[in-house]
C-alpha cells in the first residue's frame, strides 16, 4: 500500500472510528432530546439499501478475428447507506460481474484471444466504502472507496456502461452554499478501472488532482471551468495536466410547441505532467449545437482531440462509451489526433404502451485524424431505451463501424435489463 493510499484509508478509518464511538445524543435545556442528533440505531433505520442487478448480453463480430464473441453477463450491486449521526454517515457496496455460461468473448483476463474485447471480466469486490461529513451546509466532505463523474464524464467518470465500475480511492470536498455556484475538489490516491484486480493494469496508484467550478447564470448559460492533474505510477504516459473552460446555454423559443434551441462549447490544453516521459502540448475543442420539438431532439456537434504524431490528447479516466461511437474504437487517442463530426437524432415517447417511457436514438460519426486529415472510418449507432418503472429499465442498441486500414470494421449488439433501488 502507497502512502497517498494509507493516507486516505486512515481518515476513512478514523472518521468511522469516531462515528461508532461518539457519545450519545445530547438534550437541549428544556430536556428535550436535540434534534440535530440521533442514536446509532435510528441512522441506520433512516438508512437506505442499495440494489442494483444488470443482466446484458454483448454480441461482437470483428474483423481479423475467426470467430464473433458474445457474452451473457449479470452485474449484482449489494450495499446499505446509513442516515446521517453526529453529522456522518457511512456508505459500503459490494459487486459482483460473472459470466453466464461458457465464456465466448475476450474478458481481458480469460487468455481467450481467439475472440474480441468485451471488457467484462468475472470480478468480486468492495465497489464503495466511504465516509461522508455533513456537518458543514452543503459542503460534503466524502473519504474512501467513490464514484465520481465530472460534468459530461469526458475527463473523469464512473464508466458505468461497462459492468465493473470505474471507483477512486480519495478524498472529495464539493461546496454549493453560494447560490449558482458549485466548486469540487477530488484527491485520488488509486483508481481501480473496470478490467478488475486480475489484469496486470487493472488499477492505477496515483497521485492526481481534479478542481472544478461551475456557475449557472440561469438565463445567461452555464460556465464551467477545471484542472485535471494526473500521475499514475503504473502508466506515467497517461500523466498529464488539463484545463479547460465549457460554456452551455438553452433557450426556449416556443412553449406550447416545446421548441428550444441549446449550444455548448469547450476547450482544453493538455501538457505532460510528472514522470511523462513525453514532452507535449496538446487540445481539446467541443462544440455542439441541439434543436427540440415535441419530444424530437436534433444534434449536430464537431469534437477534436489533437496529435502531435507521437502522442494524442488523452482521457484515461474518462467514460470512454459515451464519446466517439459505442464500437469504442478509439478508446485511446490516435498519435495523429482526431476529429469527430457527429450528428444525432432523439425521440422521446411518454408513457407508451405498458405505460412505458421509450427512448429511440439514432446517430451518426465520420472520423478523421486532426493532423494530416486521414480518413479514420465512420460509425452508425441506433438504439431503443425504456423505462418501465422508478426501478426497471432496459435497452437494446447497436452499432456498425466501417473501418479504414488499422482500424478493423466491426459490429456490436447490445441488450440488457436492469433493476435498480
Amino acid at each position: 500500500m502507497t502512502a497517498n493510499e494509507r493516507n486516505v484509508w486512515v481518515g476513512a478509518v478514523a472518521a468511522t472510528a469516531l462515528l461508532l464511538n461518539s457519545p450519545a445524543p445530547a438534550y437541549a435545556e428544556d430536556g428535550e432530546p436535540d434534534q440535530s442528533q440521533h442514536s446509532i440505531s435510528d441512522a441506520i433505520k433512516s438508512g437506505k439499501p442499495i440494489i442494483d442487478v444488470r443482466y446484458r448480453f454483448e454480441h461482437k463480430g470483428q474483423s481479423g478475428f475467426p470467430q464473433d464473441a458474445y457474452a451473457n453477463s449479470i452485474r449484482t450491486r449489494l450495499g446499505y447507506e446509513t442516515g446521517d449521526f453526529l453529522n456522518f454517515k457511512v456508505l459500503v457496496e459490494f459487486e459482483n460481474v460473472a459470466s453466464l455460461g461458457n465464456d465466448h468473448f475476450n474478458s481481458t483476463t480469460n487468455a481467450k484471444t481467439q475472440y474480441p474485447v468485451i471488457a467484462d471480466p468475472n470480478a468480486t469486490e468492495i465497489n464503495r466504502a466511504q465516509v461522508t461529513f455533513t456537518g458543514i451546509a452543503k459542503t460534503p466532505i466524502t473519504i474512501g472507496r467513490q464514484t465520481y463523474n465530472l460534468g459530461n464524464q469526458r475527463f473523469v467518470g464512473a464508466v458505468d456502461f461497462r459492468q465493473n465500475q470505474q471507483t477512486f480511492d480519495a478524498a472529495r470536498l464539493s461546496s454549493s452554499s453560494i447560490k449558482g455556484l458549485s466548486v469540487d475538489y477530488l484527491y485520488i490516491s488509486r483508481v481501480h478501472r473496470i478490467f478488475g484486480d486480475d489484469h496486470p493494469l487493472g488499477e492505477f496508484d496515483s497521485d492526481s488532482h481534479v478542481f472544478a467550478a461551475t456557475y449557472d447564470a440561469e438565463k445567461f448559460g452555464k460556465l464551467s471551468g477545471y484542472g485535471i492533474f494526473l500521475d499514475f505510477d503504473e502508466a506515467p504516459a497517461l500523466s498529464s495536466k488539463t484545463i479547460g473552460l465549457r460554456y452551455e446555454n438553452r433557450f426556449v423559443v416556443d412553449t406550447d410547441a416545446g421548441l428550444s434551441v441549446a449550444f455548448a462549447g469547450e476547450y482544453a490544453n493538455q501538457r505532460d505532467n510528472a514522470s511523462n516521459p513525453f514532452d507535449y502540448s496538446e487540445h481539446y475543442i467541443h462544440a455542439e449545437g441541439a434543436l427540440a420539438a415535441r419530444g424530437s431532439t436534433l444534434k449536430l456537434g464537431y469534437e477534436q482531440l489533437s496529435g502531435n504524431g507521437v502522442i494524442g490528447f488523452s482521457t484515461p479516466l474518462a467514460t470512454l462509451h459515451k464519446f466517439q461511437g459505442f464500437a469504442d474504437v478509439f478508446l485511446s487517442t490516435p498519435a495523429n489526433g482526431i476529429e469527430d463530426f457527429y450528428g444525432s437524432l432523439q425521440y422521446d415517447w411518454k408513457q407508451a404502451p405498458f405505460d412505458a417511457d421509450l427512448k429511440f436514438f439514432f446517430t451518426y460519426h465520420d472520423f478523421k485524424a486532426e493532423t494530416g486529415g486521414a480518413d479514420l472510418g465512420a460509425e452508425y449507432d441506433a438504439g431503443l431505451a425504456a423505462s418501465f418503472s422508478k426501478y426497471i429499465t432496459a435497452e437494446l442498441k447497436g452499432a456498425v463501424y466501417n473501418g479504414v486500414a488499422g482500424y478493423a470494421d466491426r459490429n456490436l449488439i447490445w441488450a440488457s435489463l436492469r433493476f435498480k433501488y
